[in-house]
C-alpha cells in the first residue's frame, strides 16, 4: 500500500476540489514516472504545469520530492499509444436485461489532467478518449454509443502459450491495446451476435476480480458514480480467414 504524501506547493496549484480528488486517487497497480517501477512505500505527488492545465503524476520518495514543475507552454501528456501500459479483462454483464460482451481497460501507470479552475482531475487516457469517440459513463443500463472506426482485432489462441490476444485500433489504426485476454465462450457467443463489445476505459481495480462478472459489474458502477468511467461500442472479429 503506497503511502501518498502531498507538499503545500502541489495544495496550493490544485485548490481545494483538486486537492480533495487527487487525495482520493488510487495508486494500486500504479508505477513512478520516473523509474517505471511500481508504487509502494511513500509516494510524491508531482504537479506539471503550463497555466492552461496540469498534469498529475507520481514519484517514489527517491526519486523526487513532491513539488510543482513548469513545463512548456505547448506540451501535451502522450496519448494512450506513448507507453501507458494497460490490463484489459473480458466479461459478459448485463445492460437492461440484454447481456453483453465487455472489455475493460485500465492503465498500469498512474496519470491525470487537472482542469485549471474547477479542480476537476481526469485520468490522461480517459480525457484522450472522449476527444475520440467515448462518452462518459455514468451507469451500466444501456451500452453507450458507438465509437466509428474503433476496432478490436480478436486472435484467438495465437499468444506466446496459446493463448487468446486481442488488438484494439483507432480510427488512425493507432495500436490502442495490444495483448493476452481470457476470452470465455459465453464472451466470444456474445461477441459473434452482436459483432461489436462494449470497451470501458477507467480507473476500476479490477485485480483481484478477473474471473469473477458481479465483481467486475459493482467495480464498474462505482467507478461510474465516481466519473471515473468512459465507454464506447467497437467493431471486434477475428481476422479474416482466421478460425474461431
Amino acid at each position: 500500500m503506497a503511502d501518498l504524501r502531498i507538499g503545500p506547493a502541489v495544495r496550493a496549484l490544485l485548490g481545494p476540489e483538486g486537492f480533495a480528488r487527487a487525495a482520493e486517487v488510487s495508486l494500486t497497480d500504479g508505477q513512478c514516472a520516473d523509474c517505471q517501477k511500481p508504487l509502494t512505500g511513500t509516494v510524491n505527488m508531482v504537479a506539471r504545469t503550463n497555466g492552461t492545465f496540469t498534469h498529475v503524476v507520481y514519484v517514489h520518495e527517491q526519486c523526487g520530492p513532491s513539488e510543482v514543475v513548469q513545463i512548456d507552454p505547448d506540451f501535451a501528456p502522450a496519448p494512450p499509444v506513448d507507453g501507458y501500459t494497460m490490463t484489459m479483462t473480458a466479461a459478459v454483464l448485463d445492460h437492461g436485461g440484454a447481456d453483453l460482451p465487455v472489455l475493460v481497460a485500465e492503465t498500469v501507470s498512474k496519470a491525470y489532467i487537472v482542469n485549471d479552475g474547477s479542480g476537476e482531475l481526469t485520468n490522461v487516457v480517459t480525457s484522450h478518449l472522449l476527444g475520440h469517440g467515448f462518452t462518459l459513463v455514468s451507469r451500466l443500463r444501456q451500452a453507450p454509443p458507438s465509437a466509428p472506426e474503433w476496432v478490436g482485432v480478436l486472435l484467438l489462441g495465437h499468444g506466446p502459450a496459446g493463448e487468446d490476444g486481442l488488438l484494439v485500433l483507432d480510427p488512425e489504426g493507432t495500436q490502442f491495446y495490444t495483448g493476452s485476454i481470457e476470452l470465455t465462450d459465453s464472451w466470444l457467443t456474445q461477441a459473434a451476435r452482436y459483432g461489436w463489445a462494449v470497451l470501458y476505459v477507467g480507473a476500476v481495480g479490477l485485480t483481484e476480480l478477473r474471473a469473477d462478472d458481479k465483481g467486475v459489474t459493482k467495480s464498474l458502477r462505482s467507478a461510474a458514480q465516481a466519473g471515473r468511467l468512459v465507454g464506447a461500442r467497437i467493431a471486434v472479429g477475428t481476422p479474416p480467414g482466421a478460425g474461431t
